[in-house]
């Protein structure tokens, strides 16, 4: 019996798309950035599918890798703006406490919460579990019958509705 013969699907994919995918990353992901951790992300979505009902696998493992991209590249300027607005904020400035502040403030949170509930129900509900009760994604696929994909593109949606209406409040 081969080798190949005893190892999973998963595994041979493991085997012959980490390097592949690693020099994908690397050809497009900027210095300081992990394309291992990236490859993981891959075979992490990859673990979760039934690999067998696939017909163009090679097609598919660089869908997910372009996928992967996006989503991170979301994340990244989600976070950039939020450390942004942070970096702003001076905790010591009296100042940033006036009356005016304070009146600003209370906008955004109204916004805020308005820009919530202009979301459709299911995508709130990810939203809000994730970012208020502390559920990790992966629970909330399992808890409302979603894959994982799911949950990330509704936080996805969520996070760049609530980030538009702010920009016009802040």
């Amino acid at each position: 019996m081969s080798l190949s013969v005893m190892k999973s699907p998963l595994e041979q994919v493991v085997i012959e798309y980490a390097g592949p995918l690693t020099r994908f990353f690397q050809r497009r992901i900027r210095a300081g950035q992990d394309a291992d951790d990236l490859v993981q992300e891959v075979f992490g979505r990859l673990a979760r599918q039934n690999l067998s009902t696939v017909d163009n696998l090679q097609g598919y493992i660089f869908q997910i890798a372009a996928n992967v991209l996006r989503d991170q590249a979301r994340r990244a300027s989600t976070r950039d703006f939020i450390v942004a607005q942070v970096e702003g904020f001076d905790a010591e400035d009296k100042a940033g406490f006036s009356p005016e502040r304070v009146l600003q403030s209370r906008e955004a949170l109204q916004a805020l919460v308005s820009a919530l509930y202009e979301l459709p129900q299911n995508v709130r509900d990810v939203f809000s579990q994730y970012h208020f009760d502390g559920v990790s994604q992966v629970e909330i696929a399992r808890s409302m019958g979603m894959s994982l994909s799911t949950v990330e593109k509704q936080m996805a949606k969520a996070n760049a509705h609530l980030l538009k209406r702010l920009r016009k409040v802040l």
